[in-house]
């Protein structure tokens, strides 16, 4: 005779407990099973990759669109490019050393100023001529020897400063500071040339006493036109230019010696 308790482990073992045969109706069988449809997942599964079939998984390669949802959202069709972002523009610098080297060619407004996306005009501060001059400058010293990054830098930064504020004062329309260091920058690019001879020139001769005097004649015109134009005061050229030849006659002195 069979244990009751032996019968019970017997009926649990084969899946015969109580209730067990109505969940059993209930299960479909396994060659009847139902998969959720691969449309539900999107269209990644319906996008084969190369040498795959449909069920592989293949990355989308377009970026363009939108980030965020709403009013916020950003378009990446509408970004400006990168360089206009960083206030790079490539023809303005060839615009502004080409007039810088070239005394016969006129100054415009368009030097020195750019519209916005708004149709707003606003002061063109390109740094990144200046810089590449100042390193121009140290190479052409270091020729000699001489390293004078600090002092061009230095010097530099004091009298940017300075003209800045002799500048503001002296206008009621006043200058932006980043403009007056870029104008004063890109003008500094005929004493690199002046560092340039002064390794083949001694600097107490004659020849480059009147290369000194040239260049620092060069440099204040150049640079006195630009202020001039940026400021909008025609009528104080010579007061605007006195102070600027101070400026590059320092430049002029540590370039020969």
């Amino acid at each position: 005779m069979i244990d009751p308790q032996q019968q019970k482990l017997q009926s649990v073992v084969m899946g015969q407990m109580p209730g067990a045969g109505n969940q059993q109706q209930q299960q479909p069988a396994a060659g009847s099973l139902q998969f959720m449809d691969s449309s539900s997942y999107g269209n990644y599964a319906q996008q084969p990759q190369a040498g795959g079939g449909p069920g592989y998984y293949s990355q989308p390669t377009d970026f363009s669109g939108t980030i965020g949802g709403g009013a916020g959202a950003t378009n990446f069709d509408d970004e400006p490019p990168l360089l206009e972002e960083l206030g790079i523009d490539f023809h303005k610098i060839y615009e502004r050393t080409v007039s810088v080297l070239n005394p016969m060619k006129k100054v415009t407004k368009d030097m020195l100023y750019s519209i916005g996306h708004d149709g707003q005009q606003s002061a063109d501060s390109d740094m990144a001529g200046p810089l590449i001059i100042g390193l121009m400058l140290g190479g052409a010293m270091l020729l000699r020897g001489k390293v004078q990054f600090g002092y061009i830098y230095g010097v530099s930064m004091v009298g940017c400063f300075s003209l800045w504020l002799v500048m503001t004062l002296m206008s009621e329309r006043g200058i932006d500071l980043w403009q007056t260091a870029s104008i004063l920058g890109y003008c500094l690019l005929p004493m690199v040339l002046l560092a340039f001879f002064s390794v083949f020139f001694s600097g107490t001769g004659a020849i480059m006493t009147i290369l000194t005097v040239m260049t620092v004649i060069w440099c204040t015109m150049r640079s006195s036109d630009m202020m001039v134009i940026a400021m909008d005061v025609h009528n104080e050229k010579a007061l605007v230019a006195y102070p600027i030849g101070l400026f590059y006659a320092c430049f002029a002195l540590i370039s020969v010696f």
